[in-house]
């Protein structure tokens, strides 16, 4: 009798589960046209053209890390590209599904997973509808500058991927964007790691159309129209100007140089009396600190002095980078005529509450690790704090601008 029950079990158990593959099947025969039906609507006769999955089966050649297929529909003569970044604040996916007409121009934007929280609002997404691959009327949120700018990246990214396969036609960007742009690349002081520009906008004088005053303090930059031609300007607090044309090469006309100087004046910065006061701690009792000019632009560095002590002449620096949530970070280094570091302090190392959960920093022993390095020695991880990248992305930055002013002092 006990052999029969187990039997009788055991057949009950098959039966049971022959019930439910064949449920199953059924469930996925009923369901599975529907959801076909359903991506067919979503995206009509578009065929797919492109998949990062498996590149080497495409006839496209795509650059961009962020896109992740591409459609072509000839009957709706639309484009969707499926795209992907990380570049946001958290790090996270961030999935986009952009529609783009044969014309080039955007017809659509859905933000499909944003794994940031932090809020850029309702009109950020729809202001790419309409443009085309220049963007010229996108504009990153202030506040949210990583999230958008991750997107507006990854929308740039899917642009240049239908552009560079012939099938749509690049937008022509406008000077001031240009110009916006070069920005980062001449004078990174003044933008975030997104390459946002921080800082106050001000009215244009003379030849300049306008410009910005650093939120860092360590100097202005401006746009120049003379004529036909536009030109980006730049000065530092540290003695630094330079002048460059939309390809980023540098003009020396003193005419467009004075109109920068005549800019910068309109508005002043005032650190010099607490600058020294903070590397004052730093240098032997009694040292005086002597300003000097930096032939050259410095990024983050905000004062450069020359020490004259009994053993040799050393040379402090301040450096204001931007830390956590864009805040102002204050560093001072001194450096001995070698350019090894001799001390290095910074006002605060860590931004912001959300970090003291995650991070461990022994902060004599930190700054211990900057002793000595010079440029040739300086890799970047010494400025690591674990659980602290912002932090330590700062001071990476203020202590390789350091090593740059040196060597521009010293002509190298």
């Amino acid at each position: 009798m006990k052999n029969n029950n187990i039997v009788r079990t055991a057949l009950c158990l098959v039966l049971l589960l022959a019930l439910m593959l064949l449920g199953a099947w059924g469930v996925n025969a009923w369901t599975g046209p529907i959801i076909e039906a359903n991506e067919k609507a979503l995206l009509g006769d578009a065929v797919l053209i492109y998949d990062a999955a498996a590149p080497a089966e495409s006839a496209l050649t795509v650059a961009s890390g962020s896109v992740q297929k591409i459609y072509r529909d000839d009957t709706k003569q639309l484009f969707t590209v499926d795209l992907s970044t990380s570049e946001g604040y958290s790090h996270g996916p961030i999935e986009l599904k952009l529609i783009v007409d044969f014309e080039g121009k955007i017809a659509d934007l859905q933000l499909v997973q944003n794994s940031d929280d932090k809020d850029f609002g309702t009109a950020f997404i729809p202001s790419f509808v309409g443009q085309d691959s220049a963007l010229g009327g996108v504009d990153l949120v202030a506040g949210v500058t990583f999230s958008t700018s991750a997107i507006r990246n990854a929308v740039s990214g899917g642009m240049n991927a239908l552009i560079d396969n012939g099938l749509i036609t690049a937008g022509q960007k406008s000077a001031e964007q240009l110009l916006t742009e070069l920005v980062s690349t001449v004078y990174p002081g003044i933008v975030n790691k997104a390459g946002a520009i921080q800082g106050d906008e001000l009215p244009g004088l003379g030849l300049v159309t306008k410009g910005y005053k650093a939120a860092n303090d360590s100097g202005f930059a401006c746009f120049i129209q003379d004529g036909e031609n536009a030109y980006l300007g730049v000065i530092t607090v540290v003695g630094g100007a330079a002048v460059y044309d939309l390809e980023g090469n540098p003009v020396s006309e003193p005419a467009l140089l004075d109109a920068v100087t005549a800019f910068a004046a309109t508005s002043s910065y005032d650190l010099d009396a607490d600058q020294q006061a903070a590397l004052a701690r730093l240098l032997p009792e009694g040292a005086e600190l002597e300003p000097v000019q930096v032939p050259g632009l410095a990024g983050t560095v905000t004062g450069v002095y020359r020490v004259d002590t009994a053993d040799g002449v050393l040379y402090a620096f301040a450096a204001r980078p931007y830390g956590y949530s864009n805040e102002v970070m204050e560093l001072w280094y001194v450096l001995d005529e070698n350019g090894a570091i001799v001390s290095m302090r910074a006002k605060e190392l860590i931004l912001y509450s959300e970090y003291f959960s995650n991070y461990t920093l022994n902060e004599a022993s930190y700054k211990e690790g900057f002793i000595g390095l010079t440029a040739d020695g300086y890799t970047g991880e010494q400025a690591l704090i674990s659980g602290a990248t912002m932090s330590s992305d700062a001071v990476d930055t203020a202590t390789r601008d350091v090593f740059e002013a040196f060597g521009l002092l010293n002509g190298n």
